[in-house]
């Protein structure tokens, strides 16, 4: 029975990758992937369970890329795990702390393996934190739906995640080339003006046609934030 997805990101020319292997053995579909770059945009089709990352590969950028992981709205519900030849303390310590939900290595038992990327699916998937509640506004991120002094608010999938995107960072200012790359990713050719006009379309969608907005505020020369 199929179990879902697992992407593997790693430099998958130089090694086979014995994880993987286990994995597949346990119902699971593999891909490997070889760039940073290429995980979130992956993930938006492939809608994966686990992402695993080769430490030995991509070191410290990717450890530090747990957390982008974590924030984005395609990838923050897969589990996480960071994997090594070797036991670096260091290693571990900031990888969890940037947001990963396991480390492993390979003398881990399969049985091991798969039971601990098991749990930590339930974990995730059981967790209740999959709203985000920022002034009279509630963001279901499960159902998709958003509403507003509890009365539901009809958005786009674009807009849900611009404003997903905006609520969940409160008062970071995000640029419009951050936008750009987090709500359309990078191979859509979109221009500074569509942003402009999707947060304007979604500031009517929550009741404002005047400025300045009680919601979204613009800094000017810069971008966006929630506040």
């Amino acid at each position: 029975m199929e179990k879902g997805k697992i992407l593997f990101l790693n430099n998958q020319n130089e090694k086979p990758n014995s994880l993987a292997q286990i994995l597949q053995n346990e119902g699971f579909t593999t891909m490997d992937i070889d760039s940073i770059d290429k995980v979130i945009e992956v993930s938006h089709e492939e809608k994966p369970r686990a992402i695993f990352i080769d430490v030995d590969d991509y070191g410290d950028e990717g450890l530090e890329f747990c957390r982008k992981l974590k924030e984005n709205f395609e990838t923050r519900k897969a589990a996480i795990v960071l994997y090594s030849s070797e036991d670096n303390e260091n290693s571990i310590i900031k990888g969890l702390e940037m947001g990963a939900d396991d480390f492993v290595t390979n003398r881990y038992s399969p049985r091991e393996l798969t039971a601990r990327l098991k749990s930590i699916i339930r974990r995730i998937e059981t967790t209740g934190n999959n709203k985000i509640r920022v002034k009279d506004i509630e963001i279901d991120l499960d159902e998709h739906k958003v509403k507003k002094s509890g009365k539901p608010i009809d958005l786009t999938y674009i807009q849900f995640k611009l404003l997903y995107l905006l609520a969940s960072r409160r008062d970071n200012v995000f640029s419009r080339k951050e936008i750009l790359e987090k709500v359309w990713g990078r191979k859509v050719y979109v221009t500074n003006r569509t942003v402009d006009v999707h947060i304007k379309r979604l500031r009517e969608k929550l009741g404002e046609y005047k400025y300045p907005s009680q919601y979204i505020e613009t800094i000017h020369g810069t971008g966006y934030r929630f506040l």
